[in-house]
């Protein structure tokens, strides 16, 4: 996949990169593009994500940074709510 800002990517290229994510089997790895769209956040979410603790494991070598599909669906599954009382208010 060529690097290129997801603001200038098409919605036909996104989904183009989530439907090559969810087809992927769990031990591939994805750059933070691919998982910024899985997520629907932005790079500067994930940028400061890998500065918390609370962060989806990663690989990094060099500049590139890379996620393995498994860990990037057990956060996502980690951070499911079942009512808004689980909230908890950090102001």
């Amino acid at each position: 996949m060529a690097k290129k800002p997801l603001i200038e990517m098409t919605e036909s290229e996104k989904n183009e990169i989530l439907e090559r994510f969810i087809r992927a089997p769990n031990e591939q790895m994805f750059p933070q593009e691919a998982i910024a769209i899985f997520l629907n956040c932005s790079i500067h979410t994930l940028q400061r994500m890998r500065c918390q603790e609370s962060a989806i494991p990663f690989t990094k070598i060099g500049r590139t940074v890379a996620y393995m599909k498994s860990d990037v669906i057990h956060y996502r599954n980690s951070r499911k709510i079942l009512n808004t009382s689980q909230l908890i208010k950090t102001y």
